[in-house]
């Protein structure tokens, strides 16, 4: 999912002068350029607080409410101030507004997951206009020429993983099908070529279908059901973010056809990770979102503080691959999601 597109988190910015009050700050500053290497500069900058929002594909979603998680971490350390704003479902035009609004309160930096890859590039480019920088967190722009980072995890691997695991289980015979969320948003699309292309790899499995949800559950489970009725040799379902997951393999399991028909799923929200300790998933390619959230803030920091040469451009975050067999392992485990910021 996009979404499947927030989430550290925080769902597919944050979602986020009186003498005495500079002095303060002034101290603060000092404190933290002695106790963190390459800081050294900080202290130039203490007497303004940053105000850095960062606004998610949704505020609900247990991704990105885990990637608020760890920008806000980020923020307290760095003394930054984070602003966590959005709305809570996943549209460009629910979203776009809240940018434009976002724009007029003149925060210092931009942390966004774009809810289409296109329809948001004009919101944005008017804060790159307005001299603040924008950093893209999870989904991204196809143009990505106005941003100062992408920082995202590595879809298209995880679509990869998500079809080896699925062949593996069904031993490389029978057909898939992909329960997407919508087109046009960056991470799921590349989630979906992922798994498409690794497909290619079997000769003897075939790609029944590619259904869309719109980031909605209860429209996964029901295409699941469809699918199961209309493609009698299916073995395998990908849901590419965690509502398309969960209603995949909810709709699996209501048709009996748990252990026969395999689910791999993005994410790690609470029901997926049920499903998955339950067997009804099989995968869950889990992401970083809180990494994300803390390497989103940390480069708003460096490029308001004449940094930008310790920027990377772009960023992919590898994932965790969890089975129902490793679910319960700490290793693991500590990767999946939270559902309070």
């Amino acid at each position: 999912m996009k979404i499947r597109g927030k989430k550290l988190l925080g769902s597919r910015g944050w979602r986020y002068r009186t003498a005495a009050a500079g002095a303060a700050a002034l101290m603060a500053g000092t404190a933290l350029a002695a106790g963190v290497p390459g800081t050294a500069s900080a202290s130039q900058h203490a007497a303004k607080k940053f105000n850095i929002v960062l606004i998610p594909g949704l505020t609900t979603d247990p991704f990105y409410i885990t990637m608020g998680v760890g920008a806000k971490a980020e923020a307290a350390k760095l003394g930054v101030n984070l602003i966590w704003k959005g709305a809570t479902t996943w549209s460009a035009t629910l979203q776009t507004p809240i940018v434009n609004a976002t724009l007029a309160t003149h925060p210092d930096a931009l942390l966004i997951a774009p809810t289409d890859d296109v329809a948001l590039f004009k919101p944005m480019d008017a804060f790159v206009k307005a001299g603040i920088p924008v950093i893209s967190v999870d989904t991204t722009l196809k143009n990505k020429s106005i941003l100062t980072a992408a920082i995202s995890s590595d879809n298209f691997q995880g679509g990869e993983a998500a079809a080896k695991a699925i062949a593996a289980a069904a031993h490389y015979r029978g057909a898939v099908a992909v329960i997407n969320v919508e087109k046009g948003v960056s991470t799921t699309d590349l989630r979906q070529a992922g798994f498409l292309a690794q497909m290619k790899k079997y000769p003897h499995m075939t790609v029944a279908a590619t259904e869309y949800d719109n980031d909605n559950p209860t429209i996964a489970e029901s295409d699941a059901r469809a699918l199961i009725l209309a493609h009698k040799n299916l073995v395998g379902i990908f849901g590419t973010n965690l509502y398309s997951a969960e209603g995949a393999a909810k709709g699996v399991d209501a048709a009996g056809m748990k252990g026969k028909i395999y689910v791999a799923g993005y994410d790690a929200e609470p029901a997926e990770v049920a499903l998955l300790k339950q067997g009804v998933i099989s995968i869950l390619v889990v992401q970083n979102p809180a990494a994300e959230g803390k390497l989103a803030v940390q480069d708003a920091y460096w490029a308001l503080t004449g940094h930008k040469a310790k920027i990377k451009k772009s960023v992919l975050l590898p994932n965790v691959i969890a089975t129902t067999q490793n679910a319960n392992n700490p290793a693991v485990a500590k990767y999946f999601y939270k559902t309070k910021l």
